[in-house]
């Protein structure tokens, strides 16, 4: 009997055990289960937004500009500064002014900053900026140069998938009372561009090579040398002059040797105060400018009016004064229409 009861007690306990593991089973996998869904649920949550904002395409932010004044335009520096108010228009949750930034310079001052909401849902955002902004001038032409000043607006967070900036055409434009020292200002226009960086920022987690994209803004401001012709002679009148002394010497007899010789040295170092004066308010620069060749030209000139001057005298002293006579002749007509013809090829 004692014994019956035993084995009945073990099978009880067996069947205890055994309901016991079957209950904590269940209970693992549910909480597995659980934990399961909650993760698939969070990361879901937060694809989400990236999700819904690539189904609806990047956030159109209207940007205009209207330039002030131009200041400070700095041809040695390569940069000048200007006065412009900026605005934007946009709908939804991002800070379009909070991120922006200027891509070609640096932003000095912030004032009279508005924020407020339009009709329909529209942020609008609008400020005073006072910047410098470099600009690599293209001084192939110099004097007779234009320029585009251009203000290049670019957000430094939203990359164009997620922000584009559109023109605001219609009111972008320039005060008539922008005045340029020595410049006109011949038109104004507002475009946007795409900017890539190809580089991952010393990012390990981003792949080597990797390139992101940017929405630009670009406002230009059209500059031009007033007057050509006057401009030209304004710059390269001391070494016209010089170069013209110089073949005064075609008229003083090589007999007057002290005084013919002078007028070449004395252009010579006219025509290399001038060079000295042109250059200094230039940067500097590997292309060949229109300056350089005028330069070239007068100082090539000058340097033959020398060997003119030699090569007479020497005929002169020989005893053949009538090829020195027509040597001095030709050399008083060839040697302008030269110079004339040269200066007409490196204008046009």
């Amino acid at each position: 009997m004692k014994i019956r009861c035993a084995a009945a007690l073990m099978c009880a306990m067996a069947l205890a055990l055994a309901a016991v593991s079957a209950w904590a089973a269940e209970t693992t996998s549910t909480a597995t289960a659980t934990t399961a869904t909650t993760s698939t649920t969070t990361a879901s949550q937060q694809n989400a937004p990236e999700e819904k904002a690539a189904e609806k395409g990047p956030v159109r932010v209207e940007v205009g500009t209207y330039v002030n004044q131009i200041l400070a335009l700095d041809l040695k520096g390569n940069q000048f500064t200007a006065d412009f108010y900026i605005w934007f228009r946009w709908k939804g949750d991002i800070k379009a002014f909070d991120t922006f930034d200027l891509a070609n310079g640096r932003i000095t001052s912030r004032t009279g900053i508005v924020k407020k909401d339009l009709d329909g849902g529209v942020h609008y955002a609008s400020a005073r900026i006072l910047a410098t902004i470099t600009k690599f001038w293209d001084l192939r032409r110099y004097p007779l140069d234009d320029h585009q000043l251009t203000i290049e607006i670019e957000d430094n967070e939203n990359e164009d998938n997620l922000l584009v900036y559109v023109p605001d055409t219609l009111n972008s434009n320039a005060s008539p009372a922008v005045h340029v020292p020595g410049w006109i200002i011949t038109g104004t226009s507002a475009s946007v561009t795409s900017h890539k960086y190809a580089t991952n920022y010393g990012d390990t987690s981003v792949p080597t090579g990797n390139a992101s994209s940017y929405s630009r803004f670009v406002s230009a401001v059209q500059i031009v040398r007033p007057g050509m012709v006057g401009r030209f002679f304004k710059v390269f009148f001391t070494l016209f002059v010089a170069t013209i002394i110089s073949w005064l010497a075609f008229w003083v007899r090589p007999k007057d040797a002290g005084p013919r010789v002078s007028l070449c040295v004395g252009s010579v170092f006219a025509a290399a105060a001038a060079t000295f004066a042109i250059n200094t308010m230039l940067p500097d620069t590997n292309a060949t400018t229109m300056s350089d060749r005028v330069i070239v030209a007068s100082l090539s000139l000058i340097l033959a009016s020398a060997l003119e001057t030699m090569v007479a005298m020497n005929l002169n002293y020989a005893g053949k004064e009538n090829m020195q006579r027509t040597l001095d002749r030709v050399s008083a007509w060839v040697f302008p229409l030269a110079y004339v013809a040269l200066l007409v090829i490196y204008v046009l």
